[in-house]
């Protein structure tokens, strides 16, 4: 059985998916994630883990030994304020930690309005939203990581995420969502990404 040790900064559907893929490959996990709520011991799909407080404002000092200690890195969680958090407050640490591999998830908002054409990630980066200046910015701090401290770092651009829990019939049956967020007919293509489906090529980036 092979040792991951996995630092998650954001615990959401990914993330928790990912976990749950590396337990059905016979990983030994060693996982520590982030969360907005307060610090606490928590236990998913078996396993125990620390959930350490972090947000723009404040982080659990105690994070720090787990990310040094980390061999793997997803991130998750988006840019505040035209920033990225993790870079913000943690570069110094993930320069001198042990890490193999650095996975972020940014966003296809990258690419902004290309009136309708295909893109790929050789497409030209030209945000519109705030969203995406921030993601395009976020990204580029990564790649600056990367290129000066010769940290191996994988992006990720995902469009809109749904899973079987979370998505829009879901919504609308709890009552949570509308008949609005449903185009009927429309000129453009909608690009979703089913979690599960994502899992895979996650993880051949990242043996």
């Amino acid at each position: 059985m092979k040792d991951i040790n996995i630092f998650c900064f954001g615990f959401g559907q990914v993330a928790k998916n990912f976990i749950k893929k590396l337990s059905v490959e016979q990983y030994n996990i060693n996982l520590s994630a982030t969360s907005r709520s307060e610090s606490s011991k928590k236990t998913f799909n078996g396993i125990n883990y620390n959930s350490y407080l972090f947000n723009s404002e404040k982080f659990d000092q105690n994070l720090v030994v787990k990310l040094k200690e980390a061999d793997h890195i997803l991130v998750s969680i988006p840019p505040e304020n035209q920033e990225d958090l993790v870079i913000k407050n943690f570069s110094k640490f993930i320069e001198s930690s042990k890490v193999k591999w650095i996975t972020y998830l940014s966003a296809t908002s990258i690419y902004g309005d290309h009136k309708g054409e295909w893109v790929n990630e050789n497409s030209k980066t030209n945000p519109i939203s705030n969203n995406g200046i921030a993601r395009l910015k976020a990204e580029n701090a990564w790649f600056s990581l990367e290129k000066n401290k010769k940290i191996p770092i994988q992006i990720f651009r995902l469009s809109g995420i749904y899973s079987n829990e979370k998505n829009t019939l879901s919504r609308l049956k709890s009552g949570s969502g509308s008949s609005s967020t449903i185009p009927l007919f429309t000129a453009a293509f909608l690009v979703l990404i089913f979690v599960p489906s994502l899992l895979p090529v996650s993880r051949t980036a990242n043996p």
